[in-house]
């Protein structure tokens, strides 16, 4: 299926932009042993869902334990969210002065139901952290399932300005294929944020939100994390009279998907009866 990306992409032209330099199999060539593996039929497809939580000095106090709270709650959430078929992951980065991945690998949702109390500190090395998510964007790092793969989920928190050179780091990260397949979706903490950062790391603006406060940052990150969740663990690779899609259209329709769900939620927000950082 044109989404589910399979780690061979035995049909597509490899660029680099699915950090990997494997050398693909020449047609008609006997498999080995050790390619056993790639030639097995799944009996799960795989999904990672990816949160990259600011850790800076600026989110210390109520907003990091406000943060922590909603992941405690959220990670029950997320199992069974890709049903019988598809497998969950989780990886968590978190970034201040330097960035740091809480899980060394992506772990089974139905295996991460502790969560690590983050501290906030220091600055705020966005670029880093889109430099060090998309060396993981990898078959040889986070994405060597060898399985059917979903694109990711991609979950970026922040509540306020990058303070190194991000637009470098995310220019490297936008020549990365799982990055540019998987849903990308960004949520501003309080009134200092740049949401224009936040807007370009998600290629959409509708995908970047403000939570105004403690409340509605709880609201937003469960609906948010839940639902793009279930869009992206989901097969939407044929069209309606049965041909397949590009794995463009397929990425495009999920993201339109997503917006829609979260108009709908942004809807019922009344900004005029919240201040910003009410609750913080």
């Amino acid at each position: 299926m044109a989404d589910e990306m399979n780690l061979d992409f035995d049909d597509m032209d490899f660029d680099g932009g699915w950090g990997d330099d494997e050398v693909q199999e020449k047609p008609g060539e006997e498999i080995g042993e050790e390619d056993f593996l790639d030639t097995m039929e799944p009996s799960k497809k795989s999904m990672t869902i990816f949160f990259l939580i600011d850790t800076s000095g600026s989110m210390s106090g109520t907003k990091i334990g406000t943060v922590n709270g909603i992941m405690e709650e959220l990670l029950p959430e997320l199992i069974g969210i890709g049903g019988a078929e598809t497998d969950i992951s989780i990886a968590v980065m978190k970034y201040d002065i330097s960035c740091k991945w809480i899980t060394p690998h992506p772990v089974r949702v139905e295996e991460y139901q502790s969560w690590q109390r983050l501290s906030a500190t220091g600055t705020t090395a966005m670029g880093a952290a889109f430099k060090e998510l998309c060396g993981k964007l990898s078959r040889s790092a986070f994405m060597n399932k060898p399985s059917l793969s979903y694109a990711p989920v991609i979950f970026l928190m922040s509540d306020g300005e990058p303070t190194d050179d991000w637009k470098s780091g995310l220019n490297m990260l936008k020549k990365n294929n799982w990055y540019k397949f998987g849903l990308k979706i960004a949520v501003g903490i309080g009134s200092q944020v740049n949401m224009s950062v936040l807007e370009e790391f998600t290629g959409t603006p509708e995908l970047a939100v403000l939570a105004h406060s403690a409340e509605e940052l709880k609201r937003l990150i469960t609906f948010l994390a839940v639902t793009s969740s279930q869009i992206g663990s989901k097969s939407m690779s044929l069209t309606d009279d049965g041909k397949e899609k590009s794995e463009e259209d397929v990425a495009k329709d999920k993201e339109k998907r997503l917006v829609e769900e979260v108009k709908d939620i942004m809807a019922d927000v009344d900004e005029s009866d919240l201040s910003f950082d009410e609750g913080w």
